[in-house]
């Protein structure tokens, strides 16, 4: 289920404390005016919801494959969740017109934070790479099924309640509905609220 909001309002309503914490946030990080804006709120929206987890429990963030943004992701919520492990989203053709040296591949990284002891420790190691095209809807790429459901599904509780911040298509939302959780995404826009 989507629910149209703001994320850090809907997160602070949520009386249930969700098992698992899956999002593709947008990846501004940093500069000044909106995109400043954008990185704050990207930034007290993870550490809310990071707040919210259940202990022993799992926050997946995608995030650009700077060191820049996987940094101000890990930052953000330094001393509640801890991060564990980086994976990464392989796309097999970069949307970019630049290309670099040795760079072939345009690719996203899922930076995996745990909450305290883990309740199982092995979750984390399925986590490593998937290749897959992102889904172009006009001119917006959205997370495809499989890409959602290779983050989700090793870390899903079954019955218990997952939550995405930044829903966009609801692609994680459904990744986790599929698992059996009780999943819930806040978004903003209304196009992807109606999904």
């Amino acid at each position: 289920m989507i629910q149209k909001g703001d994320a850090l309002d809907l997160i602070q309503l949520e009386q249930r404390r969700p098992a698992l914490i899956a999002t593709d946030p947008p990846y501004a990080f940093g500069g000044s005016g909106a995109e400043h804006a954008i990185s704050a709120t990207v930034a007290i929206v993870l550490r809310e919801a990071a707040q919210k987890l259940d202990k022993g429990r799992w926050m997946l963030v995608m995030c650009a494959s700077s060191w820049r943004s996987t940094s101000y992701m890990v930052e953000a919520v330094r001393g509640i969740v801890e991060p564990v492990r980086i994976a990464t989203w392989c796309k097999p053709a970069a949307r970019t017109k630049v290309e670099t040296t040795g760079w072939k591949w345009a690719s996203v990284n899922v930076v995996a934070f745990r909450k305290g002891k883990a309740v199982d420790d092995c979750a984390a190691l399925d986590l490593d790479h998937i290749t897959a095209p992102p889904v172009i809807n006009g001119r917006r790429a959205e997370l495809p099924a499989e890409v959602a459901a290779w983050m989700v599904k090793p870390f899903a509780v079954p019955g218990g309640l997952m939550i995405d911040p930044f829903a966009g298509s609801g692609a994680i939302v459904r990744a986790a509905a599929e698992c059996g959780m009780d999943a819930i995404g806040y978004e903003k826009s209304p196009a992807e609220a109606a999904a």
